[in-house]
């Protein structure tokens, strides 16, 4: 699925529905009023140093007197129950082993704070901090590693039958609202608008290709699991970071979305790798079975809409104009960079030929593994 950071809707809108900007400004009034709200105890003097940003939000390094913490600064907004059960997902998955940053409460029970105005008027979260470094793909041992947490989280069988999926998985821009985004990125002089013209037919032919979910195949998981969202602590534990976009989905759409960042690199599928991962995958009790090319069906969609709503965010002139020029940059390379059904096929004869040989190019597995 497409990196995360991406803002959303909430809504029937799949298009951007912004928000009035509000900013964490790193003061230490900033700093003491989220130590009294987290009760990070002790002497509260501090420094909060930006790490990483993505349209979504920053992270900022909290660090106090012999602790550090990792603040999320979030731009869209939350929705509180949704954060819930996030916190759920995750703590589920910490007790069947799966290693990630602990979500810190603050006094009244919740998970996200909102500064006062005068501080800036930020959604904040807390997480214990991670120190360690993002992983490879390629590295020893981590394509394992991330097909049984995959199995270990599919076999939790997390589900919430009433929430509905996220619309940004399975509904993408119609050709109308695709015409309507390029007169406007023409008329203010985007810099995405002339590749957004020259993409327009390969974007309408993915979007055909996006299929709707199955309510009754839902469960909760992880979506955003890609080697950004992996890092080995000091102890050599790997981690898995960035739950922020847990939600339902589809088990062979969430396999798919998982074995594309992994298993392939510059357009290229490691057949040894997806053997590897499936292996895995299926020994942790993972239950996904990719069925075909709408497997990828949220690939498509999380790419298709992240364009689109890059593109209309950086047309909003309410917005601070750093925003903006981010999202440009966004729309620009998303367009530079186009998902191809291609490479979805590659990885499907991959899957395919463990699943009806227990074989890949590079090696073997047991034939009793399906895929």
């Amino acid at each position: 699925m497409v990196k995360t950071g991406c803002p959303r809707s909430a809504g029937s809108d799949i298009l951007t529905r912004v928000m009035a900007q509000r900013r964490l400004e790193p003061t230490q009034a900033a700093i003491r009023y989220m130590c009294e709200r987290f009760a990070l105890g002790g002497h509260c003097d501090g420094r909060l140093t930006p790490i990483a940003r993505g349209a979504m939000g920053r992270i900022w390094r909290l660090s106090l007197s012999g602790r550090d913490y990792a603040v999320k600064e979030l731009f869209w907004g939350f929705d509180e129950a949704a954060v819930v059960r996030e916190a759920a997902l995750r703590d589920a998955a910490a007790d069947a082993g799966v290693a990630s940053p602990a979500n810190l409460r603050t006094v009244g029970g919740r998970y996200v704070c909102t500064l006062p105005t005068d501080l800036g008027g930020a959604d904040v979260r807390v997480f214990t901090w991670v120190e360690g470094r993002q992983v490879e793909a390629g590295e020893p041992g981590v394509i394992r590693w991330v097909g049984h947490t995959l199995g270990v989280l599919h076999g939790l069988r997390y589900s919430y039958p009433h929430v509905p999926s996220d619309p940004w998985y399975d509904r993408v821009p119609t050709p109308e609202q695709w015409d309507d985004l390029l007169t406007r990125g023409r008329v203010d002089r985007r810099p995405w608008a002339s590749l957004l013209e020259q993409r327009l037919p390969l974007l309408n032919t993915l979007c055909a290709q996006v299929k709707p979910l199955d309510p009754a195949a839902l469960i909760y998981s992880h979506l955003d699991f890609q080697p950004q969202n992996v890092f080995v602590d000091r102890a050599g534990r790997h981690v898995l970071l960035d739950w922020e976009d847990a939600g339902p989905s589809m088990p062979d759409r969430v396999l798919a979305g998982v074995l594309t960042p992994w298993c392939t690199e510059d357009g290229v599928v490691y057949a040894d790798r997806v053997r590897e991962f499936l292996h895995a995958y299926r020994l942790a009790g993972g239950t996904g079975r990719m069925t075909g090319m709408e497997s990828f069906s949220a690939n498509l969609a999380g790419y298709l809409n992240y364009v689109s709503a890059q593109a209309s965010f950086s047309l909003d002139h309410t917005q601070a104009a750093d925003m903006r020029e981010y999202a440009d940059h966004e729309a620009s390379g998303a367009l530079a960079n186009p998902s191809t059904t291609e490479l979805f096929g590659e990885i499907l004869r991959a899957v395919e030929g463990v699943r009806r040989h227990g074989t890949c190019e590079s090696g073997r597995v047991d034939r009793g593994d399906s895929v």
